[in-house]
């Protein structure tokens, strides 16, 4: 991610779709801060889409 900061890229969302994951990130003086952590069917709301609800239920593969 030393590249999206470099640019000035304000957040970051890393998604493991294997661990069923997910990791959000805010750039604050040219450093990262998780700003939260999200696992399996949790229904999430996260800067900079805040004003959405995304189920990361329908983000993973099925399992069957």
């Amino acid at each position: 991610m030393p590249t999206y900061a470099q640019y000035g890229v304000p957040y970051a969302w890393l998604l493991d779709r294997v661990a069923h994951l997910l990791e959000t990130y805010a750039l604050e003086d040219g450093a990262w801060r998780e700003i939260g952590r999200f696992a399996s069917a949790a229904p999430v709301s996260v800067a900079p889409f805040e004003a959405v609800t995304i189920r990361l239920d329908d983000l993973w593969a099925p399992t069957e």
